[in-house]
């Protein structure tokens, strides 16, 4: 009888065991389960993350500026400004000099900025040979700039082609060669400085931009730029609307002036004869380039200054 009921109680305990492991079995496979489709969810994440920020690399022109140290000394110059432009596009960067120091490559003493453009807008896309320019300008936080200087304020200018084998990254450099800055530093000097004349001078400078149309004289919506001295404005356009407003001349229908007015003084200093200026347009309407620039120097702070932005032959 003893026997019996200790036998009853045995089998009592191992079915209430085995259920009790059965249980713990459904409970560990569906954890299991469960944690193998959360990673398989991370992994789509992951993925759509990766395919977004290839698509929006895709959509960017990279336009790499190598700066030359050499010519540039860090110890009495606070800063950098660097102003581009491309397709419609321009761009502010500032460099902070000495805090630059562990970006600084040692093997020839040059920095390396990466300006990054949208490849499309509104009314133009960049193709292969568009132009642009980078420009970098000294700022000394130490000097006041409205101050009279002996020398114009440091600066370097590049233009560059979008390559003939791919929208997404161009080279330039600056500061290698001082050849433009010395040029206007020669004129600055010759026609002396305006700031320092007791005479009055003009707060304003005036910039003209010509465009030549005549390749296309149904031509509509573009963008314009100018810059000066590390300033830029950026003006979009209906040339059509231009044109109707001018009058019916057949030079009005064959070439647009759009004029730039300037504070004369800037961030980096004074507008002074001797500085350079840029002229761009962009506008996928061209028959060429979607976008073209040209400079000048400035020789005249009381008369408009001029540059033809493409077709340059066509200005004159």
């Amino acid at each position: 009888m003893n026997f019996k009921s200790n036998n009853d109680k045995f089998i009592l305990g191992l079915g209430l065991f085995s259920i009790l492991v059965l249980l713990l079995s459904i409970l560990l496979f569906d954890n299991e389960n469960f944690s193998i489709t959360a990673q398989d969810d991370n992994n789509d994440d992951s993925k759509k993350n990766e395919k977004n920020n290839d698509a929006a690399a895709a959509d960017l022109t990279t336009i790499k500026t190598k700066i030359n140290l050499n010519n540039i000394n860090i110890k009495n110059y606070d800063r950098l400004k660097l102003v581009a432009y491309l397709n419609g596009e321009g761009q502010t960067t500032y460099i902070d000099l000495k805090e630059s120091q562990d970006k600084i490559n040692i093997k020839d003493n040059s920095l390396t900025v990466n300006l990054k453009f949208n490849k499309s807008n509104d009314i133009s896309q960049v193709m292969f040979d568009d132009e642009y320019y980078v420009c970098g300008y000294i700022i000394d936080d130490k000097v006041n700039t409205a101050n009279s200087k002996s020398n114009l304020t440091l600066y370097d200018c590049d233009e560059g082609n979008i390559s003939l084998t791919s929208t997404d990254k161009d080279t330039v450099k600056l500061f290698y060669t001082l050849k433009k800055f010395s040029e206007s530093n020669i004129l600055y000097k010759n026609n002396g400085s305006p700031s320092s004349s007791s005479k009055e001078t003009p707060k304003e400078v005036n910039l003209r931009i010509d465009v030549p149309i005549h390749d296309n004289k149904k031509i509509n919506d573009m963008y314009l730029v100018a810059m000066i001295k590390g300033e830029y404005q950026i003006k979009k356009i209906d040339a059509q609307n231009v044109i109707k407003k001018e009058g019916n001349k057949k030079s009005n229908s064959e070439k647009l002036s759009i004029p730039f007015t300037f504070d004369r003084n800037t961030e980096v200093g004074l507008i002074e004869p001797g500085d350079m200026f840029f002229g761009c347009v962009t506008s996928n309407e061209f028959p060429d380039q979607n976008s073209d620039c040209e400079k000048r120097i400035i020789t005249d702070l009381s008369k408009i200054s001029q540059v033809c932005a493409r077709l340059d032959s066509a200005c004159k």
